[in-house]
């Protein structure tokens, strides 16, 4: 062989396992991609929904369009699935969070209320009440602590547990307002927007029931403070601004509690979904494995999934997949009187008959520990003693033999046709697999399968025809009679042996009742014979159930603290593998710019607050006027992209400021820093005169004589101590709005939490050393005006702590508390994160596992026929279609047999069958090409070749242009041929046979299908075929006349007897039309 030739052409060819394929199963590809999304688009139906059940919406789509009612509407609605089992489901699949935000506030709760504690009895006051009260909810708390982990917990369980915490925080707001000395408006005011803040970020409750909570909370707060100073003229004013202040933080909660919620169900979605996909991809690749295993034994198929899956090296000669096994048993049946009762049935009576007949076959051959090789027609053939051995391989293959003739008898019976089965066995040895590149059919080859066969065509209708080989294996288990077969076969004759028929024993004669007889009553016998209709397939769990009932088992065993030992470290919870923190690291905010119009909303609230306790002046209103409008500014960047009337390029820039998290989160810093600075600005403008040092200098001591005297009262805005700038006795409500800027910075969920944790820092930082430094006569001023308003001396023993000194412990708690509510929020996101990468990764591994299947299964069924096999509506019914106007080829190596020998020098006869899967594998190269799309190969049986065109809608064409396809493919494969021999120096020679007519198509086997073709015109192609002319294309009549109206070269051979037919005349294809070549064509599209 000219070697460096041939592997230069084999180099120009692709790796078989990767193209042979490509063009034939594309649209298969498509189908199952479209499948795969149906899928997944059913999964996630059950979205997000209000609880009167109106409407849907995805859950990516988490907010409607800015300004909207509807918006407004949703955003206040508790969120439910309409599917309550899967509510239920996403309540336990977030439980562990749940329970761990409410054990986090639980112990906050606990800190605050011994600080409360600690604050009321430090001056030496000695009043139990404060410390009753607080010392019992501490205790509430702490049972309610042990409980949370002590428990079974269930939704319901810690639903009670959380209404528990709120009606306590109820209780510690009620009791710091009421015992309070001296009473101001703004008493108990900073316990409460924590406690709201926490019921909006931790307690794991509705929004509705959050939103109710929130409002309450401030409602009894204000109602019961004001109500002690209702004599004092700026009480409106401080119970306005404060109102503003309870306003902020609902909207901060408002707008951390929707998002959050329903960017958790939307991860829990994903979740499901990826698991929804997976299992339904899962029953696919079940059903793909079958059907894979149903055709080809499990050995060859893996193999073949390993060199899928695995590196493709280019080679001189494709792989192939063929085992040597020894001591076998190889059985060959045929029907014999098919073609009488063949034409008593319709088309598909005939396909149901051998359906129906084959699956008891099938069912036999497992009871006999028989692999079926190949249906062929009316024939049948299997080997007992592989892919396992087995000592017995004879005595199986002779049972199962007889119970095939005892079958047939069965169906002579009921049908009154005179069908009865013909069964040959031999022993010896095989080489099995598969040859060529696509539409593989498990095969053997041997010279021992060659002398079966015969012995099959050599035997006697009702008997088990056995050679003297198979004989020395029974070891005179049965009785035997001489079988004669020389007489009967010349092939058994030449080889010169002995054979015998199995005496069938009278006791395997089984009686069934004949109730069911009907006309061709095939599906009533093959009832009775232990076949069960096809239509009467078990039920299997709705998906929808198996989806939830694997996500209810997975959340079971999910171990949150596992999960972050395993994939989180660090104190500012870094992933341990970098790809995923880049993967994290690069999420997309979906709803940043809606946490800019929350900052928006912020900086004007704080702003309008302002106005009822602070001295503003024209300048100021224009900075805060600029504050606003820089926000502004931050949205209108981040609204561009879904502005299509803008510039590409401004729509670019909004593009890379949403999808660049260090952009992002740079955008969320300056907002923060616009609403600090908009919260201390009127603190910057004003004077912070010593009134105590003022005072007793002018007056020699400070008292409330003093302070009447200097006619000084908390709403002076300028005094003999301050005559020319204004001052402020309410340097609370800067702490107040300082400490939403700090809340503020929890709207942005996306945000890590050491970048709050810095900005938190930041602003705590600023904001204490100016309280501390320059404006701490502000907070010393108002604690002094405020006891003098309640008529208490300056010195007088009090229930708080100085405020300059409890600004610095409300600050630093601000501080502690929203950095493990931001650890909490990024753990929660980041341990949810590797779920769904956990969840999505087994998805990929079954779309792996799945196109590995489609790979071979593209190679085993056609294109339309894997279709209906993988539909998700198959019910099991009988596949067949009656086609009109198919070309049928029939295509033999007439001379290989004489070329396969088996000799230790050729392994055995391996490398002839070598050869003859490059011969195959060249002829399916050919039907590759555009050209010959409307060719689809049927199988291949020895070293003939079958192939069909016009099989389906697409490939059938009224002008016959499959059928000149068909003609110009029995060119291409002579001029293969010849390739080949030059190459090999052999010298092969083909012969081939064609005709055109109505065939059956149709699937045959129950639980190991087989697609193939059947009818007169596949008879007569095929005797076309056996009874043409080395180096000739031999046709039928119908096959001339199309062919000779577009001009190709035909000439007549004469009359031809044609087993079953008669005689028939018969026309040669000598060429193809003038000026028509093969040369253009290319071996791959």
């Amino acid at each position: 062989m000219e070697n460096n030739h041939h592997s230069d052409r084999r180099t120009s060819v692709k790796v078989a396992w990767e193209e042979s394929y490509a063009s034939k199963t594309r649209e298969l590809k498509m189908e199952e991609r479209r499948l795969s999304k149906r899928l997944s688009q059913s999964h996630m139906s059950d979205v997000e929904s209000d609880d009167t059940g109106a409407g849907e919406e995805r859950p990516a789509e988490i907010l409607p369009p800015p300004c909207s009612l509807q918006r407004v509407r949703r955003v206040f609605r508790s969120k439910t699935f309409r599917d309550r089992t899967l509510e239920n489901l996403y309540r336990r699949y977030f439980i562990k969070v749940d329970q761990s935000s409410q054990s986090v506030i639980q112990l906050i709760s606990i800190l605050m209320c011994l600080l409360l504690i600690i604050f009321f009895y430090t001056n030496g006051l000695t009043s139990p009440v404060r410390g009753v009260v607080l010392g019992i909810i501490v205790l509430t708390f702490v049972v309610l602590e042990v409980l949370l982990y002590r428990i079974t917990l269930d939704f319901l369980t810690l639903q009670i547990i959380s209404f528990l915490s709120l009606f306590l925080l109820l209780a510690v707001v009620c009791t710091i307002t009421l015992d309070t000395e001296p009473h101001d408006v703004s008493d108990g005011l900073w316990v409460t927007v924590f406690f709201v803040y926490m019921i909006y970020t931790g307690i794991p409750i509705s929004m509705s029931a959050a939103l109710v909570s929130g409002v309450l909370l401030p409602v009894f707060q204000v109602s019961l403070a004001s109500n002690f100073n209702v004599s004092q003229s700026y009480v409106r004013d401080q119970v306005v601004a404060n109102v503003f202040i309870y306003i902020c933080v609902n909207v901060i909660g408002v707008y951390f509690h929707y998002p959050m919620e329903a960017q958790q169900r939307e991860a829990f979605l994903e979740t499901r979904n990826c698991i929804s996909v997976r299992l339904a991809m899962q029953k696919e690749n079940q059903k793909q494995e079958r059907l894979l295993l149903s055709v080809l034994p499990r050995h060859v198929a893996m193999e073949m999934k390993a060199d899928i899956a695995g590196n493709k090296k280019e080679a001189m000669f494709h792989k192939i997949y063929i085992q040597r096994h020894d001591n076998v048993s190889i059985l060959f049946a045929d029907i014999c009187g098919f073609t009488a009762l063949s034409s008593t049935c319709t088309a598909q009576e005939l396909v149901q008959l051998l359906n129906e007949l084959y699956a008891r076959f099938d069912s036999l051959a497992t009871e006999n520990h028989c692999l079926r090789i190949k249906l062929l027609g009316d024939c049948y053939y299997c080997v007992s003693g592989m892919p396992d051995p087995r000592r017995d391989h004879a005595h199986c293959a002779v049972e199962m033999g007889l119970d095939m003739v005892e079958a047939i008898a069965l169906v002579r019976d009921l049908t009154g046709t005179n069908v009865n089965m013909r069964v040959g066995i031999h022993s010896g040895r095989v080489h099995c697999g598969v040859l060529g590149l696509y539409k593989w059919q498990f095969d053997v080859w041997s010279n021992d399968v060659t002398l079966a066969n015969h012995m099959e065509s050599g035997g006697l209708p009702g008997h088990v025809h056995i050679s003297s080989a198979t004989k020395d294996y029974l070891n005179g288990d049965y009785d035997l009679e001489p079988g004669d077969g020389a007489s009967r076969d010349s092939y058994i004759k030449q080889c010169g042996i002995e054979t015998y028929l199995i005496k069938v024993d009278t006791r395997r004669h089984k009686s069934v009742p004949f109730e069911s007889r009907r006309e061709h009553g095939t599906s009533g016998a093959m009832k009775l014979m232990g076949i069960e209709e096809r239509g009467q397939v078990i039920e299997g769990k709705d998906i929808e159930d198996e989806v939830n009932d694997y996500l209810s088992r997975a959340i079971d065993a999910r171990s949150v603290d596992r999960l972050r030992s395993e994939h989180v470290h660090g104190l500012f919870m870094r992933f341990r593998k970098k790809e995923i923190e880049d993967k994290f690291s690069h999420k997309h905010d979906k709803m940043f710019s809606d946490h800019i119009i929350c900052q928006c909303i912020i900086v004007l609230l704080i702003g309008i607050s302002h106005f009822f306790l602070s001295h503003i002046t024209v300048l100021m209103v224009a900075i805060l006027a600029f504050l606003f409008e820089g926000n502004l500014l931050l949205l209108f960047l981040c609204c561009m992209e879904a502005a299509s009337c803008l510039p590409r390029s401004m729509r670019q820039l909004s593009n890379r400021i949403l999808h660049r998290k260090a952009v992002s989160q740079t955008f969320a810093a300056i907002s923060i820093l616009l609403i600090f600075i908009a919260a201390i600005l009127p603190m910057l403008s004003i004077a912070a005169p010593n009134l105590k040092e003022c005072l007793i200098k002018r007056y020699g001591n400070l008292s409330i004589a003093t302070v009447e005297q200097a006619n000084i009262t908390r709403s002076s805005k300028t005094t003999i101590c301050n005559p020319h700038q204004v001052t402020n006795s309410f340097p609370e409500h800067y702490l107040f709005c300082v400490v939403i800027s700090m809340l503020s910075t929890s709207v942005f969920l996306e945000a890590s939490s050491l970048v709050k944790l810095i900005l938190t820092v930041s602003i705590s930082v600023v904001f204490l050393v100016l309280i501390q430094l320059r404006y701490v006569n502000l907070f010393i001023n108002r604690d002094i005006l405020l006891m003098i308003d309640n008529g208490l001396q300056p010195n007088a023993s009090v229930s708080w702590i100085p405020l300059r000194w409890e600004a610095i412990i409300i600050i630093v708690m601000v501080v502690i508390i929203l950095f493990v509510h931001a650890q909490q929020v990024e753990s929660t996101a980041r341990l949810d994160f590797i779920w769904r990468i956990q969840a999505q990764d087994e998805k990929e591994e079954m779309e792996s596992l799945r196109e590995y299947n489609l790979k071979l299964l593209s190679n085993i069924l056609p294109l339309h026929v894997a279709k209906h096999f993988l539909s998700m509506k198959n019910d099991g019914k009988l596949y067949y279609e009656d086609i009109n106007n198919v070309g049928v080829m029939f295509a033999s190596i007439v001379n290989f047999s004489e070329f396969y020998m088996e000799l230790e020098a050729n392994n055995e006869g391996v490398e002839c069958l070598r050869l003859l899967n490059e011969i195959i594998a060249d002829f399916d190269t050919l039907l590759t090409h555009k050209r010959f799309f409307a060719v689809e190969k049927i199988k291949t049986v020895g070293q003939t070749y079958m192939c069909a065109s016009g099989l389906t809608s697409r490939t059938n064409f009224l002008d016959m242009t499959h059928i000149l396809a068909l003609a110009d493919y029995t060119f291409a494969l002579k001029n293969q041929l010849e390739y080949i021999n030059e190459n090999s120096f052999n010298n092969f020679v083909m012969r081939i046979g064609l005709n055109i007519g109505p065939v059956v198509a149709g699937v045959i086997g129950a639980k190991k299908p087989h697609y193939d073709i059947w009818g007169n015109t596949v008879n007569v192609a095929s005797r076309m075929d056996s009874t043409g002319e080395p180096n000739k294309i031999q046709v039928t009549a119908e096959m001339y006349r199309i062919l000779s109206k577009n001009k190709y070269s035909l000439s007549p051979r004469g009359l031809v007897r044609v087993k079953g037919k008669g005689d028939m005349h018969t026309f040669f294809l000598d060429a193809m039309p003038p000026g028509a070549s093969l040369e253009d064509m290319q071996t791959y599209d």
